[in-house]
């Protein structure tokens, strides 16, 4: 009886040191990784990239979701973002200080401002250069931070800048991890929801 008594509190305390590793490991910090400043700098230099995936908004009005395709090399910029169902698609052409909008039904619209192509298309005012830090594993750069809290990889796993909350999950890469699952929301509004679910990312520095 002794025998049996001490093999299940061996295999008790294994299962609780298991279990303390795994909460160990899962722990995330708000304390900037030593090694970030040279991280950041690799990520900046990210500069020509393709990432592939699916856009879904919901906002009060209304909600829906689309795949997206963006192309960047250096400050020239396409973006696709394509209807389900046949029901059309956007195409974005831009540079550094302006872009080309082509909507579904072939009408056109020059944008003077890159930061606002996002709000002509899914009338939520997402400024696009966030948008493209983001994506990269990156704080925006024109945006101010109020915190960060960062992965057991030294990697970010939340941020928050301007009101925007902004999540950064599931990392992998083979030169460089980037995350594909990118979700987005504000203090200010409740019932706003941007997720951004990256099947492919391709990088060409």
């Amino acid at each position: 009886m002794h025998r049996y008594f001490s093999f299940f509190l061996t295999a008790a305390l294994a299962c609780l040191l298991l279990s303390s590793c795994a909460t160990l490991k899962d722990e995330k910090s708000n304390i900037e990784p030593a090694d970030w400043p040279e991280e950041l700098q690799k990520r900046q230099q990210i500069s020509s990239w393709e990432i592939r995936g699916r856009l879904g908004v919901q906002t009060k009005d209304n909600g829906g979701s689309m795949d997206l395709i963006w192309q960047q090399s250096g400050d020239d910029f396409t973006i696709r973002l394509l209807a389900p169902l046949g029901a059309g698609n956007y195409l974005i052409q831009g540079e550094k200080g302006a872009a080309e909008i082509r909507f579904p039904d072939g009408t056109k619209q020059w944008v003077d401002n890159t930061e606002d192509i996002f709000e002509y298309v899914l009338d939520v005012k997402l400024p696009a250069s966030a948008v493209r830090d983001w994506v990269r594993g990156l704080p925006a750069g024109g945006l101010s931070t109020q915190s960060t809290v960062w992965n057991t990889k030294g990697l970010i796993d939340r941020i928050k800048q301007s009101g925007w909350n902004v999540e950064m999950r599931k990392y992998s890469g083979d030169k460089i991890l980037v995350p594909h699952n990118i979700y987005l929301s504000r203090d200010d509004d409740s019932e706003l929801d941007i997720r951004l679910l990256l099947r492919q990312w391709l990088v060409d520095n």
